[in-house]
């Protein structure tokens, strides 16, 4: 799937869009700021998914 990118100008005037697309649709954006990614939107179920396996990268580097 691609990341759409969207401007901060953008995510202010479709600020309920870019949720609904990124949360229905599952579709990730990425939100920038004069050509530069200030940071990436993504679905819930991602970034929970992200921080039990962070979670449990740092559990094996705790106990070796």
């Amino acid at each position: 799937m691609e990341t759409r990118t969207y401007t901060t100008i953008d995510l202010r005037k479709q600020m309920g869009e870019i949720l609904d697309r990124t949360r229905i649709a599952g579709e990730p954006a990425a939100i920038t700021r004069k050509g530069k990614t200030l940071a990436y939107l993504v679905p819930a179920e991602w970034f929970e998914r992200y921080r039990q396996l962070a979670g449990a990268a740092t559990a094996d580097q705790d106990a070796a």
